[in-house]
């Protein structure tokens, strides 16, 4: 079974009129939904678009440190996703959302690094809080690891292991690349289960 992870952002939605308010609109409006930081814009390979994926449910941690989750079952080249339960509190878009949320202690970063898997997946605004948001995801881009920000469904994730494949669509310019993720749970996938979070009208 396929389901989607993604944040499908309308264009009369009041992050996309934040965009447009920006000094930059253009880079503002990649940032918007689900998207993965580049700001080192380094060559994402085209390898990244099929990994193996792991989900762990860290909700109710403000921080979360290597001791809170297991490590032996970070898969090489992996993508791996948190559930902060962030975006199941709040709304996509609300301020709730973006105020002090979840986010990864330095030394799971680190760690995460160190393993050198691709992606690191959130249900919320970064993987770091404030000013250490950037360079949280410059240190993760330096190792080959690109950050994916506000993905959705994470609660209709009940497998263990899982294959992600993520699309991104790649910009000169952008520091934020609008990406899709969808993760297939079978091998023999016979039916697309689609769950978008829309927001706007």
């Amino acid at each position: 079974m396929f389901l989607d992870l993604t944040i499908m952002v309308s264009q009369n939605s009041p992050l996309m009129q934040w965009a447009k308010s920006q000094a930059n609109p253009y880079v503002a409006m990649g940032h918007v939904g689900t998207h993965l930081d580049t700001y080192e814009k380094s060559n994402i390979p085209l390898s990244y678009l099929k990994s193996n994926g792991v989900l762990f449910d860290v909700r109710g941690i403000a921080e979360v440190s290597p001791s809170q989750i297991k490590i032996d079952r970070i898969p090489e080249n992996g993508f791996v996703i948190f559930r902060t339960g962030q975006i199941e509190k709040y709304s996509y878009g609300d301020k709730l959302y973006f105020d002090n949320h979840p986010q990864l202690s330095q030394a799971l970063i680190d760690l995460l690094c160190e393993r050198k898997v691709r992606f690191i997946g959130v249900d919320c605004a970064g993987i770091r809080q404030h000013k250490e948001h950037e360079e949280a995801d410059r240190l993760c881009e330096k190792h080959g690891i690109y950050v994916i920000e506000n993905l959705c469904n994470l609660d209709r994730i009940a497998e263990e292991n899982f294959t992600v494949y993520t699309m991104w669509l790649e910009d000169e310019v952008m520091t934020g690349l609008k990406c899709r993720v969808i993760i297939d749970t079978t091998n023999d996938a016979r039916s697309y289960r689609i769950g978008k979070a829309e927001v706007g009208g």
